[in-house]
């Protein structure tokens, strides 16, 4: 990647591209989300990262949009991974359907630009991989929590956040939406992004989801407990094969509410079962408690 692409990594001075209508094998008001896929080349986690890529372009009507919450890597955000990451991928956007991808603890922005330079173009910031996805509907904001500053260059980085300049970008972005709803996403949770005030001061924001953790998870925030204070529902979705709970999720975005349903294929701790073992009663019972399993949000 040269210092002009580098350089260049977000900005968008463009206008925001016309909404689409549903038309006949995409649905606009349909975005499939998957995260922490922990592209591993050989290994079980691309095995299953193929599944979900197969699931979701056998889908009718198809999603317009997929959006993948970062740890798109496996550890330390190698180039060979995202190579491999590119070819798997690649039927996704051939079929029409646009895929845009958030950075995670264990991705790089360098290595991840290198390879899919084109995505790394439509960034916001110069600095950081941010993007606004647009729906008739809503549009959906993914961040950049990745912290590239860990001494040892070749350990997964935990800890997220969000620098100044980013909040402030986001501030502004939010304040830009006066009516229509607008989700917030990220790799990591909201205790370590650091932005539930003001989300919850934005007039139109209606969601926060995340990744990282691994785990299908529906919950809510607020900023206080005054009475005009409103709260806002927050989501963690699963991850498409690295451990924990394991599948995807579609956000179905109607006129006045979003519904996210899990597609669940099951879970496992810390690996995938061996061939021959039993599966533990506990991985069974998660996997039965999640069926049909749906978080729903207020527009």
């Amino acid at each position: 990647m040269d210092a002009a692409t580098i350089g260049h990594l977000g900005d968008l001075s463009a206008e925001k591209s016309p909404r689409r209508k549903k038309t006949g094998r995409f649905d606009d008001n349909l975005v499939c989300i998957i995260s922490d896929l922990h592209c591993n080349p050989d290994a079980y986690q691309e095995a299953k990262l193929r599944r979900t890529i197969t699931e979701i372009l056998a889908m009718n009507p198809l999603p317009r949009n997929v959006i993948a919450l970062g740890d798109l890597a496996y550890l330390q955000g190698k180039v060979p991974e995202y190579l491999r990451l590119k070819e798997i991928v690649a039927p996704l956007e051939a079929s029409g359907i646009k895929l845009t991808m958030a950075m995670g603890n264990h991705d790089r922005r360098k290595n991840f630009a290198s390879v899919f330079p084109e995505k790394a173009a439509e960034s916001r910031m110069t600095d950081r991989l941010v993007f606004v996805v647009e729906t008739p509907r809503a549009d959906i904001i993914l961040l950049d929590s990745l912290q590239e500053s860990s001494p040892d260059p070749d350990q997964g980085i935990v800890a997220g956040a969000l620098n100044d300049e980013e909040k402030e970008w986001l501030q502004d972005t939010l304040a830009s939406y006066t009516e229509k709803p607008v989700f917030v996403t990220a790799h990591h949770a909201l205790n370590e992004t650091g932005i539930s005030a003001m989300l919850v001061d934005s007039k139109t924001c209606c969601g926060y989801i995340h990744g990282h953790l691994h785990y299908w998870q529906p919950g809510w925030f607020r900023k206080n407990y005054r009475p005009e204070n409103r709260i806002i529902r927050s989501l963690c979705v699963p991850s498409t094969g690295h451990w924990g709970d394991i599948g995807y999720t579609l956000l179905r975005l109607e006129e006045d509410h979003a519904v996210a349903s899990l597609h669940q294929y099951e879970f496992f701790f810390p690996s995938p079962l061996e061939e021959g073992k039993e599966k533990p009663a506990l991985w069974s019972m998660i996997e039965e408690e999640h069926k049909k399993a749906v978080c729903r949000f207020s527009y």
